[in-house]
């Protein structure tokens, strides 16, 4: 049988005080427990093997009882102890049991020769009203738990999206992060995440976590058509669905955006509305995650764009690259396989790319003369062309998306010695970026042709660069370049490039 608020009362320390405090001045107690708060019957198996008047007849039982019952009654309505004589000159107290102000039960005992003192009563009564009340705050500090809890965890999943949304505005890496917190949150076995293509015609499934680790065939997902199968019906009426087993959520902003599905092994327990609105209120918020997500991709296809169309230009004017593969795009592909090499984070690499691209920008301003001589320069005209740096940067600077690429446009032709322009930094004042952009420059020149020389070979130029490391460019940068050239990997980059040998 479940357990009654009697049973709780009388299992506490102070009940067990209680019955040494009242129990102790009667030779042979008989206790009774009573889980009704007006009893129609009273069970005489314990109190027959003590009480010989009860034991003789079922009449005396119902003697013994009617007396019984009445004081019960009085103890119920006035919610004190009450004490009486039962018919064999025996004193009994009843003790009522309270929860929340009403009388749930009754502990009783009798079967004593003497009448129990008013002192000892009263204080067997606060006893007991001291467990209730013990067991009534413990209560009701389970169920303030309980109540807050499901707010609790709604907090900590708004705190984490929004570490998600600051730690990263990739999607490839924020929807496997999203989709695990989904299975970790709300224990689900797996977790699904699908968006809607530009089209607004078909979802494509983007992540799927799966922490049972299953084999390959049942992690299996497909796109699917709007309003077709589960994921497309919930896409296009925009409703949440809960079954015991999974739950699916649409991504809603002004439209929907996609949908998370979870799902439980039928060997778990199933979902709540507790599990409903946790994943409702993880839904919001990823919301918020890929709507920047996805705004920052268009605006990196934008500055790409943009940017690839500034290179464009110069490639236009560059008397070096009459056709071809962009020297500009090998040097930037280059600059970024070292990047990578020397371990920077993505945040680093992308301004590195844009400086490759956009290096010499600064060449505009200079003559065609000069640009396209095919002998040696004058001072006065290399003087001219050192100029191009700065002049690059100033060109540059109110594009607000180039202003981490433009210190290394500016020093990219520092030497690590201090001998280099326009500044004349050395060692580790000049930005990493620039020390980079300087092997890859030095090394896309060698390997293209010049109308004043051949070109070289790649392991030639490699030679050459490593004999200037310490002096003309970093060694740390030129180590890194080497171990490149010596896996291969440069090939593939030069494959292709105007000029190149």
């Amino acid at each position: 049988m479940p357990e009654t608020w009697l049973d709780r009362v009388a299992s506490h320390p102070s009940v067990r005080r209680l019955k040494e405090l009242v129990g102790g001045s009667v030779r042979r107690p008989i206790w009774w427990k009573l889980n009704e708060s007006s009893p129609k019957a009273l069970d005489y198996q314990e109190a027959s093997r003590v009480c010989s008047f009860v034991r003789q007849s079922p009449d005396n039982r119902r003697t013994c009882q009617g007396r019984f019952l009445e004081a019960l009654e009085q103890a119920r309505a006035t919610q004190k102890p009450v004490q009486f004589i039962c018919p064999i000159q025996r004193y009994a107290v009843c003790l009522p049991v309270q929860q929340n102000g009403r009388t749930q039960g009754h502990l009783a005992v009798c079967h004593s020769q003497g009448a129990f003192p008013r002192t000892t009563v009263d204080l067997a009564d606060l006893l007991l009203q001291t467990a209730a009340q013990e067991l009534e705050r413990s209560d009701e500090l389970k169920n303030l738990s309980e109540a807050i809890q499901p707010r609790c965890v709604a907090l900590s999943t708004i705190h984490t999206i929004h570490r998600l949304i600051s730690s990263t505005l990739n999607l490839e890496e924020l929807l496997p992060r999203v989709a695990r917190l989904c299975s970790q949150v709300l224990r689900a076995d797996s977790c699904a995440i699908w968006l809607v293509e530009r089209d607004k015609k078909v979802l494509v499934p983007r992540a799927l976590v799966d922490l049972k680790k299953r084999p390959r065939p049942a992690l299996r997902i497909r796109p699917c058509r709007m309003g077709v199968g589960l994921v497309g019906r919930i896409a296009s009426k925009c409703q949440f669905t809960r079954s015991q087993r999974f739950m699916a959520v649409p991504l809603m902003e002004e439209e929907c955006l996609g949908v998370i599905l979870v799902r439980r092994a039928s060997s778990s327990s199933v979902f709540s509305p507790l599990d409903q609105e946790i994943l409702s209120t993880l839904a919001e918020q990823a919301v918020v995650a890929i709507r920047n997500a996805q705004m920052y991709e268009s605006q990196e296809r934008v500055t790409w764009g943009t940017i690839r169309s500034l290179s464009a230009i110069l490639d236009g004017m560059d008397p070096y690259a009459p056709g071809g593969l962009s020297r500009r795009r090998v040097m930037a592909e280059l600059a970024l396989r070292i990047a990578q090499k020397l371990g920077l984070p993505e945040s680093q690499q992308k301004p590195l790319q844009y400086a490759a691209l956009l290096h010499d920008a600064g060449r505009v301003g200079i003559s065609e003369e000069i640009l396209k001589k095919p002998t040696p320069l004058e001072p006065a005209e290399f003087a001219k062309v050192k100029e191009h740096p700065i002049q690059g940067a100033k060109l540059l600077a109110p594009l607000e998306v180039l202003e981490p690429a433009i210190p290394i446009i500016l020093h990219h032709h520092e030497r690590y010695d201090g001998t280099g322009y326009p500044k004349g930094l050395k060692k580790e004042a000049i930005p990493l970026g620039a020390r980079i952009l300087a092997v890859a420059n030095a090394f896309e020149a060698m390997v293209c042709h010049r109308p004043y020389r051949q070109a070289m070979s790649a392991e030639k130029a490699a030679r050459e660069i490593e004999s200037h490391a310490g002096t003309q460019f970093d060694p740390k940068v030129v180590h890194a370049f080497l171990s490149l050239a010596r896996s291969g990997k440069l090939n593939g980059i030069l494959r292709g490039a105007p000029g190149s040998s």
